[in-house]
């Protein structure tokens, strides 16, 4: 009778240990598919990877040709600002010479005297007067 008892322990302890290793069986499954599917995802990640340091590369050529493009741009910026701050000056220095060529040849009795606290022309009246003494200067000059 303890032969028996001892066969049928053994045989609820096979049982059992051929559930566990059902159990184990599904598991490695599960977990080889799942292998497979993180296989999957890794190969995905890697073409995005290959993607993304493409269109890194093209940006960066993007970025070096506006940055060529731009730097061209400044520098005829600055050569049109060095012509124009030349033209100015010489400009300014025409005006003056102008306006000390008027001032000398003006008649003294033109000029009119100082007058103390007096109220100031009225804005047109100097530009027409300033006008007139510039058309009379070109006229002598010619």
């Amino acid at each position: 009778m303890l032969s028996l008892v001892v066969d049928g322990a053994l045989a609820v302890l096979l049982l059992a240990a051929l559930g566990v290793g059902l159990r184990l069986l599904r598991s490695l499954r599960q977990l080889r598919s799942d292998d497979n599917e993180i296989e999957r995802l890794i190969d995905a990640l890697d073409a995005a990877t290959e993607r993304a340091a493409g269109a890194l590369d093209g940006l960066r050529q993007t970025a070096e040709a506006a940055g060529q493009r731009l730097t061209g741009e400044l520098a005829g910026a600055q050569r049109l600002l060095d012509d124009l701050q030349f033209l100015t000056s010489r400009g300014d220095q025409l005006a003056d010479r102008l306006e000390e060529q008027i001032r000398k040849e003006r008649p003294a009795a033109h000029r009119s005297p100082p007058v103390a606290a007096a109220a100031p022309p009225p804005p047109g009246a100097r530009a027409v007067d300033r006008t007139a003494d510039l058309e009379r200067a070109l006229r002598t000059l010619r």
